[in-house]
């Protein structure tokens, strides 16, 4: 299983002539190190981010007393030294879980905007209606998923929220030669295994924190479904490569969607 996504990653690298040699040492800040087991864990927002960051927050011993998303909790790979950052990316273990993007994105657009989050809407919403609602007040907290979806696809050279970035940019994959890939669509059964194959398991009382099952894949066929056929095949270019790299298919609603344009041209 782990040897096929680790197979997939290197097939798409080289067909992209992607190598080694492309890893940008200052994009190296969501990838959490923990120096005592020797690990590197690539956290992406939406993909049992918390959960992993409650774990990574306890193997000092110690009950950390900020908000567990908060910076100060952990060290992270960009602030080392370039000789440091070679050593730990060739000694320590190295681990990433991803999720099916097209859902992942549906899910930060959920817990962000459509949940009235004040924080993002300050820093985001605002500009969102300002943007793509002519005539609409910068005040009202109800971003429609296209508006958000026409805020991403063009952000460019901008500004990318971890929450939207793609985990190309975000954990580097063909430039970081990950020892597990995890699967959000897995994550009791695997999270379990990176736990024992990392030696947490082993050497520390830890185990994997609760997750609450998520109903974001079926809201997927009614979001996308509102949104206009140039938006969603922008969607498909944009986070693509994401879903080609870790093999997702393309889930079945949004397939369904696109043969429906296909054979409808004019909607």
């Amino acid at each position: 299983m782990n040897l096929e996504r680790q197979a997939g990653i290197r097939d798409f690298c080289k067909r992209n002539n992607r190598t080694i040699d492309t890893l940008d040492n200052k994009r190296l800040h969501n990838i959490i190190v923990d120096e005592k087991f020797k690990i590197l864990f690539c956290y992406i927002p939406k993909v049992a981010c918390t959960q992993w960051k409650t774990v990574m927050a306890s193997l000092d011993g110690t009950e950390t007393k900020l908000w567990i998303h908060d910076a100060r909790n952990f060290k992270f790979l960009g602030d080392y030294a370039k000789d440091e950052i070679d050593r730990m990316l060739k000694t320590y273990f190295k681990f990433v879980f991803v999720r099916e993007p097209f859902e992942r994105l549906l899910s930060a657009y959920l817990d962000k905007f459509n949940s009235g989050d004040p924080a993002f809407h300050q820093n985001y919403g605002r500009e969102i209606i300002i943007k793509y609602r002519p005539g609409g007040s910068p005040e009202h907290r109800n971003i429609t998923f296209d508006e958000y979806l026409n805020y991403v696809l063009n952000i460019g050279k901008g500004y990318w929220n971890e929450h939207w970035q793609t985990y190309d940019k975000l954990c580097q994959p063909c430039g970081i030669q990950y020892d597990f890939i995890g699967k959000f669509e897995n994550l009791e059964q695997e999270a379990r295994y990176v736990l024992e194959m990392s030696g947490i398991s082993r050497k520390y009382n830890v185990s994997f924190p609760a997750v609450k099952p998520s109903t974001t894949s079926s809201k997927v066929p009614f979001y996308y479904s509102q949104i206009s056929k140039e938006r969603l095949y922008g969607v498909l270019q944009l986070f693509g490569n994401d879903a080609e790299m870790f093999r997702y298919d393309l889930p079945k609603s949004l397939q369904d969607i696109l043969d429906l344009y296909l054979k409808n041209p004019s909607l």
